[in-house]
This record gives structure tokens, C-alpha cells and sequence, in this order.
């Protein structure tokens, strides 16, 4: 069994800490090292027991043989190419850079490493059980063709003016840093859409000018499908507790559930294994809350209690790399939200008229 050594480059975001802790809890595996210039990495390293390096200590020690990327969103790219040069494979954060741009330098640069490199992108919500589950009744014909998809994606109130989700370099705010997790997990499900109508709007009501956006209202345009996504930055419930994708067929319906994971499953006739009429199932409850305490809710290092969506995930990754499966969060569906974002705000911009979400050329990295 290969063992996997892993360093962090940055660890500022929300997320470091449930993935460092989800790794560890797979055979022949250590995280071991840990490169930030942001003064709360000694706290970071001496709670997660890792040493404190600099980035070329990180990425010239020849035992770490994979990177994870967890600073702020415009610095992502730039440490994971430097990790690719160094022959690292690498996970980066989600949503994987600050702008489209940078997704394409990403995109680029893991078609020029060896296959044994393997880049992945944070999106873990596109792991849940439920979504998992729902997929498959979806190919497998259960519900039969698809014709309706409604989805609904929240922040959780007060967490629009962290500056987590007011970075400067950001392409967007909260849609796009935390709206990308439901957006990724329908391209997941049904692939990208042709092009987007949408109206991104901020309020005086609920928040000042030191914040970006408060909601969204997107339409996704499929050749022969309807679909909705509709996001709200001020939700009173837990993360991800009321985000919902509801899939609506011809033979039948499915409503996903996040967190709580769960599936209602409707159908005309006996499939799948399943038979007619109404099917629940549920995987997990918020026995624990999805952040451990009320104090650090909305800090940059949120100890998530949760982390059942990250083993999924970590578990993905290493097996990638020891075996060549396939990526669970490839590079090229992060480029296709990044466009679908910045499709959204083209359109809000052009008072909800259509935008196009246009296939980039990918650009030469140096």
C-alpha cells in the first residue's frame, strides 16, 4: 500500500482542520507539515500536531509526496502549481482559485502532469450519500427522463461579512464561495447547462455595503430540461440544513437532502429495487452541530464537526493516487461552476438577460 505524506500550503480556510483529521483516519497515511504566513498556523500546527514549515520547506521535502491547499482564494493556483512542479498531487480547496482565470491555469497545468499526479478540486458536497444515491436512481432510469430541477443552496446568517467571504481578488461573494458547493454538485448530477438567466441582488435590509451579495436567483439552461437554483446568504438554519435539490421526472420524483443526508423517493411503478409510491431513507442527523461551538462559527478556523462528507472525499483522493480510480472532484467540473458563476453575475449585470456560459481556451502556463 503506497503510504501517502501530506503537507498543508495554507490553512486559513474553514476546511483544513476536517480534512487534515479525516486523513488521519486512513491507513498508512500522515499529515506532517504545515507553510502559512498567517500568525494563527502555530495554534493551527500545535492543536493538529504538524510541523511548522515555510512553502519551499513544505515542497522540497521528498517524503511529502501530496499538498493540500487551504489559503485564501487567490493564492490557491499559484500553490498549486508550484506543488505540481514539485511532483506533488495536490487537492485545492474549493472553489479552487478566486476567478475563472485562475481554474483554467489549474485545468492547464494538470494536462501537463504525468497522470500519476493527481489534482483534485474541494467539492464534497457532490459526495454526500444522498447525492450519490439520487445519481444512480437517475441513470438508472427510476424517475425516468428528467424534465424539471429545482435547488435551493443557503449561508448561514452573519457569515456574509466574514471577510472569508469578502476577499478582494474573489470574482464574487457568497454565491460564488459557498453557492458553488450546491452549483458543483448539479453539474455532478446533470452535467453544465447552455447558458443562465439571473439576478444577483444585495439588500440594504440585511446587510451594508462592506459585504457583497446577499442572494441569487438563477435559471440554468439546459436543451430539453428546466432547472432552478435559488440562494439565500442569510439563512437561520445549520449549513447546508435546508439546501434541497428536488429532480422531477416523468415516471417519478426524488427530493435530496444534504445535511441531514436523506432521500424521499417517489414513483409511478416498482424500480430500482424500490417499490411504487413514496421511499425515505435518511443517513445522518445533526447529532453533532456541523461547527463544534457557538464561538468559533464564523472564525477562519472553524473546527466542523460534521466531517462525513470529507472522509468521502479524503478517501477519494488517496485512492486516486494509490490506484488510478477515478477523481471524485475533477479540475474540469470546477472550471465549468466558475463559469457558471461568472455567467450569473454577466447576466445579473445585463438585468437577468441571458448569458452564455462560454467554453474558455485554455491559456499557457509557464
Amino acid at each position: 500500500m503506497k503510504r501517502i505524506v501530506v503537507g498543508l500550503l495554507g490553512i486559513t480556510h474553514p476546511h483544513a482542520s476536517a480534512r487534515v483529521r479525516a486523513l488521519r483516519e486512513i491507513e498508512n497515511v500522515e499529515v506532517v507539515a504545515a507553510a502559512d504566513e498567517d500568525p494563527r498556523l502555530g495554534y493551527f500546527a500545535e492543536k493538529y500536531d504538524v510541523e511548522l514549515r515555510d512553502i519551499d520547506g513544505v515542497l522540497n521535502d521528498e517524503r511529502i509526496n501530496a499538498v493540500m491547499i487551504h489559503s485564501k482564494s487567490k493564492d490557491m493556483v499559484p500553490h498549486a502549481l508550484r506543488a505540481l512542479a514539485a511532483g506533488k498531487s495536490v487537492v485545492v480547496e474549493k472553489p479552487g482559485g478566486g476567478t475563472v482565470l485562475d481554474l483554467m491555469q489549474l485545468a492547464e497545468a494538470e494536462h501537463r502532469v504525468p497522470s500519476t499526479q493527481v489534482v483534485q478540486v474541494g467539492y464534497n458536497v457532490r459526495l454526500a450519500e444522498s447525492i450519490t444515491r439520487a445519481k444512480k436512481l437517475i441513470d438508472d432510469g427510476a424517475i425516468g427522463e428528467v424534465v424539471t430541477i429545482s435547488a435551493r443552496g443557503a449561508a448561514m446568517v452573519g457569515e456574509h461579512v466574514t471577510d472569508h467571504l469578502n476577499q478582494p481578488a474573489d470574482m464574487g461573494g457568497v454565491l460564488w464561495i459557498l453557492g458553488c458547493h450546491m452549483l458543483d454538485s448539479l453539474v455532478h448530477m446533470f452535467g453544465a447547462p447552455e447558458s443562465v438567466n439571473a439576478r444577483v441582488h444585495k439588500s440594504t435590509r440585511l446587510s451594508d455595503e462592506k459585504s457583497r451579495e446577499d442572494s441569487a436567483s438563477v435559471l440554468l439552461n439546459y436543451p430539453d430540461m428546466s432547472a432552478t437554483f435559488s440562494f439565500d446568504g442569510h439563512d437561520k438554519l445549520e449549513w447546508f440544513e435546508s439546501s434541497r435539490i428536488f429532480v422531477y421526472g416523468t415516471r417519478g420524483m426524488i427530493e435530496i437532502g444534504i445535511l441531514p443526508q436523506r432521500l424521499r423517493v417517489y414513483l409511478d411503478e416498482a424500480a430500482a429495487g424500490l417499490p411504487a409510491g413514496w421511499t425515505e431513507w435518511t443517513e445522518s442527523y445533526f447529532t453533532p452541530p456541523f461547527a463544534r461551538t457557538e464561538g468559533n462559527k464564523f472564525s477562519e478556523l472553524p473546527e466542523l464537526e460534521n466531517i462525513s462528507n470529507f472522509r468521502t472525499e479524503m478517501r477519494g483522493w488517496v485512492d486516486s493516487i494509490r490506484t488510478g480510480a477515478p477523481n471524485v472532484a475533477p479540475v474540469s467540473d470546477a472550471l465549468t461552476v466558475a463559469r457558471i458563476v461568472d455567467a450569473c453575475y454577466r447576466s445579473s449585470n445585463n438585468a437577468g438577460g441571458m448569458a452564455n456560459i462560454v467554453e474558455p481556451t485554455l491559456i499557457e502556463v509557464p
